[in-house]
């Protein structure tokens, strides 16, 4: 009940937000797919080394397992689509990770929260978007088994950075 309520209310708001999606391709949802998996992994590999706080480990290592599954699942959905999966981050995304690199301790933490709260909203919202407006017959049914996993990992990532 509470998955059909969250994705009939991102639904709404995506809708409701225009057509976000409109002139957007499969490789575009791919690329931004494989990126927001990549920049998960790179970022929790780094919490599990790093963190001071041990939840915030434990939450970095159920990431990582979740996106390495979510990239496989991306990479099989993607072939014959024309679209590839992304091996690398994009600049904006390793500047991110080069900056949570040089911090330490509480500040660590909180910006790896941070991040994490938000790679996971951008997801769900592009799994949202492309359960709504994208018509591949296989990235579509992996849009839409994405979202309610991404909601819960965004819900983890929020209450670990207070929100």
């Amino acid at each position: 009940m509470t998955t059909k309520f969250s994705i009939c209310v991102i639904a709404v708001i995506v809708l409701s937000a225009g057509p976000a999606w409109a002139g957007k391709d499969e490789v575009d949802f791919v690329t931004r797919a494989s990126i927001g998996n990549l920049f998960a992994i790179t970022e929790s590999q780094l919490a599990i080394e790093h963190a001071s706080d041990p939840k915030l480990k434990a939450f970095a290592r159920q990431l990582v397992a979740a996106h390495e599954k979510a990239a496989a699942e991306l990479q099989s959905a993607a072939e014959g689509s024309g679209a590839t999966v992304s091996s690398s981050l994009d600049a904006d995304h390793q500047r991110r990770v080069a900056e949570l690199q040089g911090k330490s301790g509480a500040d660590f933490d909180k910006s790896y929260a941070a991040d994490q709260g938000e790679n996971h909203s951008n997801l769900l919202t592009l799994y949202a978007d492309y359960m709504l407006l994208g018509d591949n017959p296989k990235l579509k049914p992996l849009a839409i088994r994405m979202i309610p996993l991404t909601e819960q990992e965004l819900k983890g990532a929020q209450a670990l950075s207070g929100n």
